[in-house]
Formats: structure tokens, sequence, C-alpha cells
């Protein structure tokens, strides 16, 4: 499954995750230190039990891509 993150407000610290068919599957967010990035996904969604933190936005994308057996990708579309 594919798995595409759109970013939310206008600090580009947080992002949802939305499957190609629009489902939400969580969010990303950025932390205070701006060194981490934390997966925060649906209770009982398909990236439940993917590891949380990560150290980039890049290995936080390839842990839900490994997860999912599918592609995670930045949406280009315009920031709310």
């Amino acid at each position: 499954m594919d798995v595409v993150l759109t970013p939310t407000g206008p600090t580009g610290k947080a992002w949802t995750l939305k499957d190609r068919l629009g489902r939400n599957l969580g969010s990303i967010g950025e932390t205070g230190t701006g060194d981490d990035f934390r997966i925060l996904p649906e209770a009982w969604g398909l990236l439940k039990n993917v590891k949380r933190g990560h150290a980039s936005l890049d290995a936080a994308m390839s842990a839900i891509a490994g997860a999912t057996n599918g592609a995670c990708t930045l949406d280009s579309g315009d920031w709310e």
C-alpha cells in the first residue's frame, strides 16, 4: 500500500499520513528538539506496529514504506 505525506500548517513540522484512497493512517510530527520525527499512527491502522521515533523524515518514510510494502511519498500540493 502506498502512503502519502501531506504537510499541515505553515511550519513544515507536521504531516498527515493517508493511503492513495484518502484513508487516514495517522501523522508524523517533528519534536521540539528538531532532530526527531515521531510517527503517530491511527490506533487500529496498518502502522500501529511501526517504530515511532526516527532521526529524520526520510528514515520515518522508509519505516512506513517497509511496514506497508509500498511507497511513501511527499505530497507536492500547497500547504494549508
